[in-house]
């Protein structure tokens, strides 16, 4: 069993001569939390600072606050309004004591700033300062010259260090063509993550993490604090042998992989090669051992890599539960109410998985028997029956023990599996648990005509009495029956594609962490920095299971926000020497437009009023349909809540952009003209009353057409921004809209940022 070590004082005297020595040195004192009865954390603050050390620390709240002046010369001791101390530790029981410091800006509403310092060494671990206003700086950096501050900042921060100490990652393979998506409205900034090397070695443990706003200022600072001691840098297995290594051991698998990636709404699959998780090991820099990567103990495959089929169950047919009785008979008939349980509310709600608006059964059973409280949550698809997740909580269930998984485990764990799956003749295991696990957990993995399907998963816990504790599936593909392509559809052979793979990687050495629980007396317990070879891919960045080779064009592709890659103008093919380029591979960087699988944008193909509230959804939030607060409502008479256009235009309408009405038409398909155009750009400035009040003013001297102009104001407006600018005297208010005129108008108004009333100014978002 785990255990926690102790280093604080328990007593509450202690905890009091502490704060005592605070109010001494400090004439306004906010109301103390004592030391936790534990004596695992003590948490106090002070509303000035002190030259009390609190007890166990190094350096009191006034030093930290020096410290953090140092690195942020704007930041003085005059502007901190909190000062909170606390003690506790990390899940490895290493202490960890800081200073968080509260500061308040006087130069900008509501503005503050917050730093933390370690409060033995007084190092600055992390710092959020507020970002600027959207609008013009004074200076504009570019990404390049962000990087060299950024190196500059570290070199300051950590004085000990020089510039080659810091090994920028390449985020590329991580997070899909570069650190992050900036939108196009806001405040850009840079981010850069970095890893510091030790010895001459780069480290998994120490890590630092800067952003910096477009002027360069950094507005963003996290640095882990290593409390383990680092062994030899020299390994006794050289590169070569390292690489021999991993060349051996390297296979991949071919997979049915979504087109979208991870999280994106399932549109599809194509066939892919994908890394078996033994081939992402460390390998040991001095035995030459694969590592299992969280425990650092040798790597081992209990069940085979293709897994072991699960025999058909003996699973209730489908069947639609449209009562409370009729979802409690089918936990009956599961097996899933144990003795003593009761059930003791439901309620339904819909929700887009598997399919949008599936309706879904929640039930909570209750045992309140003396002396042994207990609670079962479960969720069913009120349609089919199928049980989505079931979790078991027992109030006096043994907690903190490894297990030691038997044969009994597994088959106990195989039978749940089957019954639960209603189609478990497609699944296969593909992991069991190893002595020293917290847990009895089987996972699952789906199989479409022998091939895996990535996504669709199931995982089984089970107690030592083999009774079920808690199961979900995962099943995304549920959607997409008879849309997998065939296996003919391959063109490129495993062979190749190993091939590629291994001109891509290049095992390289790194120092890696590695945290085990107690377990059996033959396992070593704790916390520890080992020398090791990781994969890295030469372009940068750790191998890992997003990347992913098209095994029928020989691409790369990722599986982490596939829909939003960074910076993909390059990769275009059809805007190179475009009228408006520039604009074109703005809008691409800023994922405002997507190319197509081909490569194509299509930049003179006309726009609807549904594709134009998307690129003005994409401009402030890329995956605006994460942040839908309008999810699952009609807007507009003909853009009803299952309506493909619903999430842009519910995105414009959280925004205060449009207003909805349920009794007048969107008309999302109809082509968007100029007229149109300058229409909904009035409500994006919050400019749509004034614009209403012009309509019968204005006369629009000089433009030609203006008789023609159904939204004079709005064409007004849109003229004197620079926004829609006349065409040779005329409007051309009936002249359908483009995506390249689309990504012009877009780049004007993101020029417009804090130079209106409204529109994103520092109060807007």
């Amino acid at each position: 069993m785990k255990t926690i070590k102790r280093e604080f004082p328990t007593s509450r005297k202690t905890a009091a001569a502490v704060l005592a020595a605070a109010m001494l040195c400090s004439p306004v004192l906010a109301t103390p939390a004592s030391a936790a009865e534990t004596g695992e954390s003590m948490n106090f603050t002070t509303s000035a600072l002190t030259s009390a050390v609190p007890d166990g620390a190094k350096v009191s709240s006034a030093e930290a606050a020096a410290a953090a002046g140092k690195l942020f010369p704007a930041l003085t001791p005059a502007q901190v309004t909190a000062a909170d101390y606390s003690a506790y530790y990390e899940e490895d029981s290493s202490p960890i004591k800081a200073w968080r410091l509260t500061y308040t800006l006087s130069d900008r509403e509501n503005a503050n700033a917050s730093v933390s310092v370690d409060a033995v060494s007084g190092i600055v671990t992390d710092a959020y300062l507020p970002v600027p206003a959207p609008g013009q700086p004074d200076r504009e950096v570019t990404a390049e010259q962000a990087s060299e501050q950024a190196i500059a900042f570290l070199v300051r921060a950590m004085p000990e260090r020089k510039a080659a100490d810091f090994v920028k990652e390449d985020l590329s393979y991580a997070y899909n063509e570069g650190a992050s998506i900036t939108p196009l409205f806001g405040s850009p900034s840079y981010s850069f993550s970095f890893r510091i090397k030790i010895n001459g070695v780069p480290s998994q443990n120490e890590t630092v993490f800067l952003s910096l706003d477009r002027s360069g200022d950094v507005t963003g600072y996290t640095r882990s604090i290593n409390h383990l001691s680092y062994p030899s840098a020299t390994p006794k297995q050289s590169a070569t042998q390292a690489q021999q290594i991993f060349e051996s051991e390297f296979a991949l698998q071919l997979a049915y992989l979504p087109v979208k990636g991870w999280g994106a709404p399932s549109s599809g699959y194509y066939l892919g090669y994908v890394p078996y998780d033994a081939s992402l090991a460390p390998i040991d820099a001095n035995s030459g051992k694969l590592l299992n990567p969280l425990t650092g103990l040798p790597y081992t495959e209990s069940i085979a890599r293709e897994g072991v089929a699960l025999k058909p169950g003996s699973s209730p047919a489908p069947a639609a539960l449209r009562t409370e009785e009729a979802a409690q008979l089918r936990l009956e008939k599961l097996d899933l109410i144990p003795s003593g349980f009761k059930l003791t509310g439901q309620q339904t709600y819909t929700q887009d998985y598997p399919q949008k608006n599936t309706k879904v059964w929640v039930l909570d059973l209750n045992r309140t028997g003396k002396g042994n409280l207990g609670n079962i949550n479960v969720q069913l698809n009120a349609r089919t029956g199928q049980v989505y997740n079931y979790y078991l909580y027992e109030q006096d269930a043994p907690t903190g023990d490894t297990v030691k998984p038997t044969a009994a485990d597994l088959s106990r764990a195989v039978a749940w599996a089957s019954k639960l799956l209603p189609n478990a003749g497609e699944w296969r295991l593909v992991s069991v648990p190893k002595e020293g696990d917290w847990n009895l957990t089987y996972s699952f993995l789906r199989y479409e005509s022998g091939i895996p399907v990535l996504g669709d998963t199931a995982a089984v816990t089970v107690n030592s009495e083999g009774m079920l504790t808690e199961f979900n599936t995962s099943e995304p593909s549920d959607s997409m029956t008879g849309e997998f392509p065939a296996a003919n559809t391959v063109k490129v052979t495993a062979t190749e594609a190993k091939a590629k793979f291994l001109e891509a990687v290049s095992p390289e050495l790194y120092y890696s962490r590695f945290d085990r629980p107690s377990a059996a007396d033959s396992e070593k317990s704790g916390s520890e920095i080992r020398l090791t070879y990781l994969p890295m891919l030469k372009t940068g960045g750790q191998l890992n299971s997003f990347n992913v080779l098209d095994a029928s064009s020989g691409a790369w592709k990722t599986l982490y926000r596939t829909s939003l890659s960074q910076r993909p103008s390059a990769a275009v093919t059809d805007i190179s020497g475009h009228e408006h380029q520039a604009e074109l591979e703005k809008m691409l960087d800023h994922a405002v437009l997507v190319a197509d699988e081909s490569g194509k944008v299509n930049p003179d193909a006309q726009l609807t009023r549904g594709q134009w509230a998307d690129m003005l959804a994409r401009a402030m939030q890329p995956d605006y349909s994460a942040y839908n607060a309008y999810a699952g409502m009609s807007l507009f008479r003909d853009v009803s809540a299952d309506s493909p256009d619903q999430a842009a235009i519910g995105f414009l309408v959280s925004q205060n952009w449009l207003r909805p009405d349920k009794s007048a038409d969107f008309l999302p398909d109809t082509l968007l003209t100029r007229d149109e155009m300058a229409h909904i750009l009035m409500g994006v400035l919050h400019y749509d009353k004034l614009a209403s009040y012009y309509n019968s003013t204005v006369d629009l001297p000089g433009i030609a057409d203006a008789a023609g102009i159904l939204h004079k104001g709005d064409a007004a407006l849109a003229i004197k921004l620079g926004l829609l600018p006349a065409v040779n005297g005329s409007f051309l208010p009936q002249q359908t809209v483009t995506k390249a005129d689309a990504a012009v108008v877009l780049t004007k108004l993101a020029d417009l940022q804090g130079k209106t009333d409204t529109f994103m100014n520092w109060n807007s978002w």
